[in-house]
């Protein structure tokens, strides 16, 4: 005896396939994505001078490129670069 699929039993699958499938999609993507951390770094976090040593926050720093790379600098050292 083989089972047979009815016409209702298809149309329910076929109503609810879809629903299903991006949910699960949705939820696989959510799982993946949030785990990740901002591109920002966080307030607060310290960065030291690339002539003195003196930690301070990002904001109170200023930034030099050097091909690609960044250096941070004190405003005292920032004037006074060479």
């Amino acid at each position: 005896m083989q089972p047979t699929l009815s016409g209702t039993q298809l149309g329910w699958f076929m109503a609810f396939a879809p629903i299903t499938i991006g949910l699960i999609i949705y939820l696989v993507t959510y799982a993946t994505k949030r785990g990740e951390g901002s591109i920002v770094p966080p307030l607060g976090q310290s960065f030291a001078c690339a002539k003195c040593g003196k930690r301070s926050v990002r904001e109170h720093m200023v930034p030099a490129n050097f091909e690609g790379a960044v250096a941070w600098y004190c405003n005292r050292c920032s004037t006074n670069r060479t």
